[in-house]
């Protein structure tokens, strides 16, 4: 079993410090998977048709997967996507959320576009009073800067399982618990 390592971070929502909004000429989009909404406009349907037929089999341990979108027109130029516990996410409570497998189109990177996309999954309602996680490895050092700028904390260390090297069977495992405050982050 091959295993990378993995930083966890952790928010009690609602912590969000501040609002800040989409430069001009930019929407975002809270999606919500249906019966017959797979996926949203513009997505990829691949591995996004894994996670809604999860969502239908009540595979995740609560309601709350869906995505966070942001456009320029018609393009997706970020998203983020809104996932429950599941067999990939073991040191989960069942209400909480994590949001992961967030891309942003390398062309529109630097605009703060992701700190904007994490904190408004915050204010969502399916993120109220609920715990929210973000995993990330160490050495992703834009990433980190985002999940710290949105307020949360590091909460843990752990490794990224790839049983048989199938990353699609493995699972994100928290080995060591830290609590940080905000003060030791800085």
């Amino acid at each position: 079993m091959h295993e990378n390592g993995c930083l966890f971070y952790k928010i009690a929502v609602p912590a969000v410090r501040s609002i800040r909004t989409l430069p001009a000429g930019y929407t975002s989009e809270a999606w919500r998977p249906g019966m017959i909404r797979i996926k949203a406009k513009g997505i990829p349907v691949f591995p996004f048709v894994v996670w809604w037929i999860f969502h239908i089999l009540h595979m995740f341990s609560n309601r709350y997967y869906g995505l966070f979108i942001i456009r320029s027109g018609n393009k997706v130029i970020h998203r983020s996507v809104i996932t429950p516990r599941y067999f990939r996410f073991p040191f989960m409570a069942a209400d909480d959320i994590q949001i992961g497998d967030t891309w942003t189109d390398p062309i529109e990177r630097g605009k703060g576009l992701a700190t904007i996309a994490l904190e408004s999954v915050l204010r969502t309602s399916s993120s109220r009073k609920r715990t929210c996680w973000y995993v990330v490895e160490p050495g992703n050092r834009a990433s980190i800067r985002v999940v710290e700028k949105a307020g949360f904390i590091l909460a843990g260390r752990g490794t990224r399982t790839r049983p048989f090297g199938l990353d699609i069977i493995g699972r994100y495992v928290l080995t060591e618990d830290i609590i940080q405050t905000e003060a030791e982050q800085t």
